[in-house]
């Protein structure tokens, strides 16, 4: 493999050099062009003496041309400089001063004190073939510069070695890149994000999609999968939160998920896992000075309940990190400097000689010399080798990926503002995560209120140095120790701002709406429909989230350059207005009628077919230890009946097929049971009592019981719900929704909770889901796939029906071996535990072509997240040939992905277009895999103690079941079974070989 990023993409041309390496819109560049292109680029670029050991600045938008700009100073031997061409002339000026660069490379005649070369178009360019001597150089020499905060005031250039981007991205990655790599390239041109994104495609032989709008938005993920197999993603954690809460499905399809740039939050991630379990989701950590990761985690379920937060994981390839006490290595669980040591390292900070040597020391450790780089952050090595994070050791933060001293900003500010002194302090969420500054100053003259602040630094600081609020203060606070009392000074921030004279109320219901999401994102009342966003305080996070809402709820994508362009309620509702063919004012109108998901059909039919079945019933049982107040658990019950509409809901068939109404179903009664002489005892008496069939279209969707016990202050609480109205996510959900209702009755009150989603709101959400996500390429595609799949063949049961259930576990070290496995092929543990399975069943049946079906979570929007319904599809993984052989899982892997990233195509679809021969059976798999890694349930009833019982199930939606449920460090692998349909002993042969399977598979094989 070449040894420099330039000699990587012109052996892909000279290999691969039809495969397009570049999409920006509706231009295609392959790698031959690029590569071509490059050459000019370079020749051009010589004709000003650029060579080996210099820089040269790229003053480009991100687009076809600067890449070809970057390979093509590269080409010449020299580094190259992206400088965003927003940035405010004196940043500009001050990195130009610190270059001294022989050219710089501009899309226009921008003022500039350096020689100007004003780029090529890539086509033009692609068509020139000058004659290029190469230039010998190796992969220590400098590739790129990245200017990062500096204490004193003045950015630092940090010059990044070819080998350090080289390292990331070869046959032993962190993660899977090759030529069917796609990624989005969205990130800022000066940051190293940008260089994980485009070199992960262009060192892989994949393709980058160059994305038009400001950052990447949930709708050009969307896009981006459904016109492209965008596959590969890079989100900071701020946005990956926001995506997470406004728009979960957007990243449906997509199989690696790379987030970080700062700490994350478990509960948004949780929740993408839960939604997403087959996609790979990587935690990545690493400073500029070590060029995009140096540690990176895939992460699972059981890291949402780690106490220390996620962890950053271990060492990239080439890449070594040490936790220094002073220049002692600290031991496992005793936290120390995390220092990093590798072909990552930058070569030096430009022109800082000084700073360099204190940064980059040479040390001594475990008996060798090494040159580290001291990052400042503090972590923790446990016994198992993971690294956690544990903060800053200075004031440094990171607000979306970008690192920021406070005390440059604090002297920039100090030099544009009339102030004798200024202070920058971090404002973080609930999560901890850093959402922006405040700046306290001190004004020269005092009492001045610094009118036109935010203006100046508007002009002069880049926008991730801006603060969202600048107090003018006649002193400092100091706490009892004497430190600056930084909780003193965030106070003054809280209150919300009061409202600039009268709020221009909107004209139209299209105005009315914007600004009501406008409001809402930014936690407002009201606001005035002729403001700025950006003077309303939103931030870019901010305008994601009411793009996101805005898509969802007019069913038609609202790009975030709208919103900038468009700043006001006003301005945006007209360009809204106006470049919608056809849109009226008050939206669509919501039928009374409300058609089912594909999944909630698919239950209904069963139930209309089957009325007297029990396979869709779900089933939760509590044992409550402590005095139970019947009467307040009586109205707790109706309360959540009222609160969710899949439970109060009316569902039926008609002419126009299935649905459901907002019509209020009666409150069902919560039966109490005789008591029972122990809790066995009043556990089977629950189980009998709900195993009567639920009458779901006479208004009956579930059911309660309570069973007291003899003689003991325990009861059993128990419910069944009807599939059609509940999945695995619900029943946390209305876990918490029972205890709410319930302690607030106890005390007389009535429940407090967030609104949820009512079922016209939900409608359109999922309307706005179907036109987004539905296309007919994914459907040809799931037809070519699944076209002749055959029916899996076991042998059949007794006579006599009914679910059994077969057990078996693996242990912690199983389970740390099968993680190690999908982290070696690139893949998520359900992934690899998917595959298993089918080699188990290939084993135990002698068949090599069958379908699994995968149910996928599709709580596509934030505001569904705390309801209780059936927000679930159904995929269908095709297994055959190699996939089932023991060197299979790589080809398991892309059939599994394939399958994900069509999910939205329903099977009724499916069934409809492929036709298969019936026999009785489901027409395109006979048995369903599932993870099971929602969160448990818990249910607070203070004073009481409830504790969740998991029983096997009252029936099966098919004739196989298998399931994983994470516990403590292991897996529980359940085999459920219709027993008229599977025989006892092939599901326990089934149970035995998929275990044997697992415990014996080789952490690398």
């Amino acid at each position: 493999m070449p040894e420099t990023l330039h000699g990587t993409v012109q052996a892909l041309a000279g290999t691969a050099g039809d495969a397009v390496a570049l999409i920006h819109g509706d231009r295609r560049l392959t790698y031959r062009e690029l590569d071509r292109a490059a050459t000019t680029y370079a020749a051009h670029l010589t004709k000003y003496e650029v060579g080996r050991g210099d820089v040269v600045p790229l003053l480009l938008p991100r687009g076809i041309e600067l890449i070809c700009a970057m390979l093509g100073v590269l080409k010449t031997g020299a580094a190259y400089a992206n400088l965003d061409p927003t940035w405010p002339d004196t940043r500009i000026g001050d990195v130009l001063d610190q270059l001294r660069p022989k050219v710089a490379v501009t899309a226009g005649a921008r003022r500039m004190p350096a020689p100007v070369w004003q780029a090529l178009p890539a086509a033009e360019a692609a068509l020139d073939t000058p004659t290029l001597a190469p230039v010998p150089v190796t992969g220590t020499d400098p590739a790129c510069v990245f200017f990062t905060s500096g204490t004193t005031g003045r950015p630092k250039g940090v010059l990044s070695p070819h080998q350090a981007t080289l390292r990331l991205f070869g046959p032993d990655s962190f993660a899977r890149f090759d030529t069917n790599t796609v990624i989005p390239v969205a990130a800022p041109t000066a940051w190293d994000g940008f260089s994980l994104e485009i070199w992960a495609a262009l060192l892989s032989g994949g393709t980058a999609l160059l994305v038009e709008e400001p950052f990447l938005t949930p709708q050009a993920l969307r896009d981006g999968a459904r016109r492209h197999g965008v596959n590969t993603v890079w989100l900071t954690s701020g946005l990956f939160n926001a995506i997470v809460d406004e728009d979960l499905d957007a990243l449906t399809g997509i199989g690696q998920v790379m987030i970080g740039g700062e700490r994350l939050s478990p509960p948004h991630v949780a929740r993408f896992l839960a939604a997403h379990p087959g996609t790979l989701l990587l935690n990545g950590y690493g400073p500029v000075e070590s060029t995009v990761f140096a540690t990176t985690h895939r992460i699972t379920p059981a890291d949402c309940d780690r106490p220390g937060g996620i962890p950053i994981g271990r060492p990239v390839p080439r890449t070594s990190v040490y936790l220094l006490d002073g220049d002692r290595e600290a031991p496992p669980g005793e936290p120390g400097e995390l220092c990093i040591g590798g072909d990552g390292l930058a070569v030096e900070y430009a022109g800082l000689p000084a700073q360099t040597a204190e940064k980059f020391p040479t040390l001594r450790l475990g008996g060798a010399t090494v040159r580290v780089y001291r990052t400042g952050d503090i972590a923790v090595r446990d016994d198992d080798g993971l690294l956690h994070y544990r903060g800053r050791a200075d004031r440094q933060v990171k607000i979306r990926g970008h690192r920021i001293e406070p005390a440059e900003v604090e002297r920039q500010i100090e030099a544009c503002l009339p102030v004798r002194r200024c202070v920058v302090i971090a404002r973080r969420d609930d999560h901890g995560t850093v959402q922006d500054l405040a700046a306290f100053c001190i004004p020269t003259t005092p009492g001045d209120p610094l009118p036109g602040a935010a203006g100046i630094l508007a002009d002069r600081l880049v926008a991730y140095h801006r603060p969202a609020v600048i107090h003018s203060v006649d002193s400092l606070p100091l706490t009892a120790n004497g430190k600056l009392d930084e909780r003193a000074l965030l106070a003054l921030t809280r209150p919300e701002p009061a409202e600039p004279g009268p709020v221009t109320p909107p004209t139209d219901a299209l105005t009315r709406l914007v600004a009501e999401v406008f409001a809402d994102v930014l936690g407002r009342t009201a606001v005035d429909a002729r403001t700025g966003f950006t003077d309303l305080g939103g931030s870019s996070l901010a305008a994601v989230r009411v793009c996101a809402r805005l898509s969802t709820q007019l069913e038609r994508p609202v790009p975030v350059s709208a919103l900038y362009d468009h700043p006001t309620a006003d301005s945006l509702a007209e360009h809204l207005r106006t470049t919608t063919e056809g849109y009226g004012e008050g939206g669509a109108d919501v039928p009374r009628e409300l058609p089912l998901s594909a999944a909630e059909s698919s239950f209904l039919t069963q139930h209309l077919l089957h009325p007297d079945s029990l396979a869709g019933h779900c089933l939760g049982t509590w044992i409550v230890t402590g005095e139970v107040d019947h009467e307040a658990l009586r109205q707790a019950v109706a309360d959540v009946h009222d609160r969710h509409p899949a439970l109060h809901a009316h569902y039926g068939h008609g002419r126009r097929g299935l649905y459901r109404t907002a019509d209020r179903t009666g409150v069902p009664p919560m039966t109490t049971l005789p008591s029972a002489a122990d809790v066995a005892g009043a556990v089977a008496a629950a189980r009998a009592e709900l195993s009567r069939p639920l009458a779901v279209t006479a208004g009956e969707v579930w059911r309660t019981v309570a069973a007291p016990v003899t003689g003991t202050a325990t009861t059993v609480l128990a419910y069944a719900v009807h599939h059609v109205a509940f999945d695995g996510w619900s029943e946390s959900v209305l876990a918490d929704d029972l205890a709410t209702a319930y302690r607030a009755r106890a005390h007389g009150d009535q429940p407090q909770w967030p609104p949820v989603a009512d079922l016209g709101r939900l409608h359109t959400i999922r309307t706005a889901h179907r036109a987004a996500a539905g296309t007919g390429d994914q459907l040809r595609r799931r037809i070519d796939g699944l076209n002749g799949l055959p029916e899996l063949q076991v042998p059949a049961g007794a006579e006599s029906g009914g679910p059994a259930q077969v057990t078996r576990e693996l242990s912690a070290a199983t389970v740390h071996a099968l993680t190690a496995a999908a982290d070696h092929h690139g893949q998520s543990l359900f992934q690899l535990l998917l595959w298993l399975y089918g080699r188990a069943l290939a084993e135990c049946t002698g068949q090599r072509d069958f379908g699994i079906g995968v149910p996928v979570a599709q709580r596509v929007d934030a505001r569904i997240e705390h309801m209780v319904g059936c927000f679930i599809t159904m995929a269908c993984v095709r297994l055959h040939g190699r996939a089932l052989g023991p060197d299979g899982a790589a080809t398991a892997g892309r059939l599994i992905q394939d399958a994900m990233r069509d999910v939205d195509v329903s099977i009724p679809e499916l069934v409809r277009a492929l036709n298969p021969p019936r026999s009785g059976r489901a027409p395109l798999f006979q048995t369903i895999f599932a993870l099971q890694n929602n969160t448990t349930p818990h249910m607070d009833l203070t004073p009481a103690q409830a504790t969740f019982l998991r029983q096997p199930y009252l029936g099966i939606p098919t004739e196989l079941q298998a399931e994983v449920w994470p516990h403590d460090d292991g897996l529980r692998l359940v085999i459920t079974t219709d027993r008229a349909a599977v025989a006892d002993d092939f599901a326990a042969t089934l149970a035995d070989t998929f275990t044997a399977l697992a415990t014996a598979l080789p952490p690398t094989s």
